[in-house]
């Protein structure tokens, strides 16, 4: 089955609200603020020229622009300053108990293909059962 919508219900989220963009608004001139202070009430000014690329299509730099000599990867101290910032991840704390990862299976349930030597569990065996009890003291 199709199904038929309105034209207001798919394009409402596309319709413009403001397309009057191109006009210059009225400025009134006992209101206009003028600060010593470079705020941007009436002392910002448009900026004139254009947009002057350094690089060709290749990502090189073009002839006659300035390679810049400091960078975080050539950086001439012994110790740049990315090695001396904070370490991606914390040492380990030695005072947490240190775990073995389980390798029997979801929740202790024994599977054929994972070995079971490697896992230490406190566990009562139940004589004649396959079943392992995983009732922690």
């Amino acid at each position: 089955m199709s199904r038929s919508y309105p034209g207001e219900q798919v394009e409402h989220a596309f319709n413009s609200k403001r397309l009057k963009n191109w006009e210059v608004p009225a400025v009134d001139k006992s209101q206009v603020i003028s600060t010593s202070t470079g705020t941007r009430f009436g002392t910002l000014q448009p900026r004139s020229g254009r947009t002057q690329f350094i690089v060709d299509d290749n990502g090189h730099l073009k002839p006659g622009v300035p390679k810049l000599e400091k960078s975080a990867f050539n950086f001439t101290q012994t110790t740049p300053v990315f090695m001396d910032s904070a370490p991606r991840w914390p040492n380990e704390n030695p005072t947490w108990p240190k775990n073995t990862k389980a390798t029997m299976g979801y929740k202790g349930i024994q599977s054929n293909y994972l070995p079971t030597n490697t896992v230490t569990l406190k566990a009562v065996e139940v004589p004649g059962t396959t079943e392992r009890n995983f009732n922690f003291m």
